[in-house]
């Protein structure tokens, strides 16, 4: 058995849990990314002091981003949903970014087409929409995680047939 059959069947197996059990894993998620959000706190702060005498503007930014990382950790930890908060502000980054491409499109100059502009901006709007349905719904954000580690986990195992083919 070589390594992507084994991903594979890890995939399917954490797929089936997030389905399953998604009030647990989308808990687990959090927590685990809490945790390492403390640790990388720590590790930044640690690393800021001990450079402090040769480059002290980087082991200032050093800090700040390690007191950063150590407050949205326990906020991971106690109160929000890593899952449906970083899921949920990655469809709005990729919304507007479809959005002003779809505007950028109706400029004379551009070599986008006008159908083109108004299907992207069509995509911007309803990742908008996807947004804000995972930010508001952590439960469901969990379940489609979920589907997409089983889809992944398949697709190892059809590039490992395809593979030994």
């Amino acid at each position: 058995m070589n390594y992507k059959q084994i991903l594979g069947i890890i995939f399917i197996i954490l797929g089936l849990l997030f389905i399953v059990y998604p009030l647990y894993s989308a808990e687990a998620v959090s927590l685990i990314a809490g945790i390492c959000l403390i640790a990388f706190g720590f590790a930044s702060i640690i690393d800021g002091f001990s450079v402090w005498s040769i480059v002290t503007h980087v082991s200032a930014i050093n800090i700040l981003l390690g007191i950063c990382a150590i407050l949205l950790g326990l906020l991971f930890i106690y109160k929000i949903d890593a899952l449906s908060f970083i899921i949920g502000y990655q469809f709005y980054l990729i919304a507007f970014i479809l959005i002003f491409i779809g505007l950028v499109g109706f400029f004379p100059d551009s070599t986008v087409s006008k159908a083109t502009s108004i299907l992207i901006l069509i995509m911007g709007i309803v990742a908008i929409f996807l947004a804000f349905f995972a930010i508001a719904e952590p439960l469901y954000t969990a379940i489609i995680v979920g589907i997409c580690l089983i889809m992944e986990g398949i697709s190892f195992f059809a590039e490992d047939i395809i593979d030994r083919s």
